[in-house]
Formats: C-alpha cells, structure tokens, sequence
C-alpha cells in the first residue's frame, strides 16, 4: 500500500477543496495522511477513515520563524511514518513540503499550483520574490499540477519539472449547487431584506487586499443614484472589513451594500441574487465563479488569469480591468438592462465538475506510482 501526506499550510484548505481528492485515494487502495496547521477541525469523514492528521505549526509568512520548527516536525514525520509521496498545496507548505527531498531523495513530490504569486504583466516584485523560489522547487517536484492555462505554460516553458499537468481546478460538486423555486428565493430575500424587484449582485470573497472589494464599492457609488435598487451583498471575512465598513458608510451605501460574513448558505444566497463579481488582482481558477455558473447566473471578473479561463464569451459573462469601476458599472448596469439573459447550465461547466477532476488525478497518481 502506497502512503501518501496531504500538506497544506491551515487545515480550512483541506475542507473547502481536497476532501473528495482524499476520498478518491482512500477509495483506490491508497495510505492518506494530512500534515497541517489545524485552523478549523477536519472534516470528520476522514477521521473516521483512518487518516492521521499532523498538527504543524505553519506560519502564512515563509520567513517566519516558526516554519523552521514545522520544517523539523515534517522531518521527524517522515523518517517515523516513511510516506513515498507527498502532495503540497499553498505557497508555505509547497515550499517546505518539497524541501523534504533534499533529506529523502526517493520521497515522490507532487505540487498543486493554486495560482503563483507571479503572472504575466504583474508587479515585478512578484518575478523577484516568487519566481526564484518557485524555479528552485521545480527541481525538487516529480510533477506540478496547475490549474489556468497561463500558469501551465510558465510551468512548462519556465520552471520545467519533471512533469506538468493542467487540470480545471479541483473540482465543484454540481449537485451542490443548483436552482431554487421562487418561494425559495423570495423567502430568503425577505430574511436578507431585499425587496422583490431589488437588483442584486453578489461577491463571495475573502474581505482582504487582493480580492479588491473597494472596486465593487466605487462603482455602486456610481450607480446608486440612478438605481437604488441595484444592491450588493459581500460573502466572506477578512481583516479589510473594518475599512471597507468604513468606506461603505463614507460613500452613503449603507442602503446598497450588506456584508454577511462568513455563510454557509452559498447556494441561497447565489439564487437570490441576479449576478455574480469577482474583482482580484490575482486568482488561480476562482471557484466562486463555478457556483454562480452552475446556478446560471452570470458574471463580471476582472481580466486577469483564472477569470479569463472561466468568462469565456459573453454567454458567461464580462471583464473588466483591475480598478477600472466605471467600465464595471457600466456591465453592471447593462445586466440591469438584460436581467432575461440568465443562461441555462453551460456544457463549459462540466470541465470543471469534480468527478472530472478526480478521474485526471487518478491518472496523474498512476503516472506517477508507475515510475517507482
């Protein structure tokens, strides 16, 4: 039986995106164990399949000290539990994850890249911090897994590891996500407030700098006075809540813009709104998007990696540039106009289906094993 260590950096990582993956490993006679920092408690139908979790004390900056220390209890796990491969995913724990090979040579590494820190036409500092680290790891990976087509071609024409792989990203479970009646959607807009008619957009995000809410905030000031029934409803926390309170309030939009926090409801509140934005400055292949397409809702991101591998036409949706509010007020307000054109399920969405990603993860762990 081949062992296997999952490595992320917190443990809300394993939850949200790689549960299925693991199951899929349990299910095909695999050994998965997890290494991480445990943030949130793992999802419990993998304890009760036997895997072990390693509680490591991952820091979210790579120059913290503390890493030195989970890099020593990594050692220690791997010389007791002797794992033949290791999966990294984020940056910090693809980074000391691969390092185990300088100790353990024969130790198989596989890297899923969630978006590199560096892209085409982005900030040079990114090039000279990340790019760097990113081509020396390469030279430890057995096999990268990226998951937008810009970052598989720096892969393959840049960092060369040993193999490549380009995958939809890690998989939506479409019977997740779906359509609700209109009873359904009316009640859960009178729990939110919303009126009937209200034109509502929806942003699922992290409350943080890259995920650029204060875009979505100028171009409802824009809008409100012409449409004060255009409203917004922000899904997610983060430290940038307090100043984006702040600038809601300073902008006279505490009657436009709501923020829920963190929610559990993701496919209610998806139904009940009319569109859907994504404004990050950075993105690997942004799952919230998958959710609004598989509840037919369109969407405006910004034109940036990942957004542009999921809008692909305007059946989709529209771009926008990276700080541009008046070009996103304009798309808002010509879905205002189009609120008809909500589109049924696109056959692009089934690329992105979980069952798909697992089937090319499979083959990727048998390329893998195969090689010994």
């Amino acid at each position: 039986m081949k062992k296997i260590l999952y490595i992320t950096t917190v443990s809300r990582t394993i939850n949200a995106f790689l549960v299925p993956h693991i199951q899929m490993l349990l299910q095909e006679g695999y050994r998965v164990d997890i290494a991480t920092c445990i943030d949130k408690p793992i999802e419990a139908s993998l304890l009760e399949k036997g895997v072990i979790v390693h509680n490591i004390p991952f820091g979210r900056n790579p120059l913290s000290l503390g890493n030195l220390k989970a890099f020593k209890q990594l050692l220690i796990i791997q010389k007791q539990e002797k794992y033949d491969l290791v999966h990294v995913h984020t940056p910090v724990a693809s980074l000391f994850g691969r390092l185990l090979k300088f100790r353990y040579p024969k130790l198989k590494t596989i890297y899923t890249a969630h978006g590199y820190h560096f892209l085409r036409g982005g900030a040079k500092a990114g090039w000279l911090l990340y790019y760097p680290i990113e081509k020396m790891m390469a030279k430890l990976t057995d096999a990268t897994i990226t998951i937008n087509q810009e970052d598989y071609d720096i892969t393959v024409n840049k960092l060369k590891p040993k193999k490549a792989y380009l995958t939809n990203g890690v998989g939506l479970d479409l019977s997740t996500y779906k359509r609700l009646s209109e009873t359904q959607v009316a009640k859960k807009r009178q729990e939110l407030g919303i009126e009937a008619d209200d034109f509502v957009i929806i942003m699922i995000a992290e409350l943080n700098e890259n995920k650029n809410q204060i875009q979505l905030i100028k171009a409802m000031e824009l809008l409100k006075d012409s449409y004060p029934d255009i409203k917004a409803i922000l899904v997610g926390e983060g430290d940038k809540l307090p100043e984006l309170q702040q600038e809601v309030n300073h902008r006279g939009l505490n009657q436009q813009i709501q923020f829920l926090g963190f929610r559990t409801d993701i496919n209610e509140l998806i139904n009940v709104s009319n569109i859907g934005v994504l404004l990050s400055y950075r993105e690997g292949l942004p799952r919230n998007l998958m959710e609004l397409m598989a509840c037919g809702r369109k969407m405006i991101g910004t034109n940036i990696r990942g957004c542009r591998d999921i809008i692909v036409d305007e059946t989709v949706g529209a771009i926008v540039s990276v700080g541009d509010e008046k070009g996103l007020a304009k798309e808002i307000e010509k879905l205002y106009h189009n609120r008809e054109s909500e589109f049924e399920l696109s056959p692009h969405l089934k690329s992105y289906e979980v069952e798909s990603i697992l089937r090319q993860l499979k083959q990727i762990y048998t390329d893998i094993v195969r090689e010994g």
